[in-house]
């Protein structure tokens, strides 16, 4: 039973790294099932057997980008060598680095995103409360140390995390240069860490 579930896992990975490469060529509009079965050496009707839909696909390739960026995320949050100040910096930049070169490289995957939020927001959601919890941590773990000074810790994760959500737009990345946006990442956060230390 467990070789048919690895078996079928494996055969669901090879259809989202086709519909992915897909989808970054030629967007998701672009993209039919015929076009993503035929990249991965299979009928239409078979692909059917493990997606019904491309919309079921997209939203697969979707939650794969996100495993990746938590992933991404949680392994900055392990650091033993970051102070809170230097764990937030990282946290904001790194973030902004793994999705400007997703786009840069593969620009039509923005119809994959317009998609995920007018259909899928619940994703969004789940995704965003996830990442506000880490940036919490972070806000308590510089609490902890006097680093900070932070009352509210899930208010103010959220507030950080809406100060920076233009960094991690599509829309922005397709549409100003990446070392305009890299200058005004790092100048947001430094800001940002300068309000959170913790005044004598």
């Amino acid at each position: 039973m467990k070789t048919l579930e690895k078996t079928v896992d494996e055969i669901k990975n090879q259809i989202l790294d086709a519909a992915f490469t897909r989808f970054g060529q030629y967007g998701l509009g672009k993209t039919t099932m015929a076009e993503i079965a035929k990249d991965c050496d299979m009928s239409a009707g078979n692909l059917y057997r493990y997606y019904p839909n491309k919309a079921d696909i997209g939203a697969g390739c979707a939650m794969r980008c996100f495993n990746e960026m938590e992933a991404l995320l949680r392994e900055i949050m392990k650091r033993p060598d970051l102070t809170a100040s230097e764990r937030l910096k990282t946290f904001v930049l790194e973030k902004f680095y793994h999705i400007h070169e997703q786009f840069s490289e593969q620009p039509k995957l923005y119809e994959l995103v317009m998609y995920i939020q007018q259909e899928k927001f619940d994703m969004i959601q789940t995704l965003m409360k996830g990442q506000q919890s880490l940036l919490a941590e972070i806000l308590a773990e510089g609490n902890r140390s006097g680093e900070f000074d932070v009352p509210d810790v899930l208010e103010t994760a959220s507030l950080i995390q809406s100060a920076v959500t233009v960094f991690n737009a599509p829309h922005f990345i397709n549409s100003y240069s990446f070392d305009k946006l890299e200058k005004d990442a790092k100048g947001v956060v430094d800001l940002l860490v300068c309000g959170l230390k913790k005044r004598n």
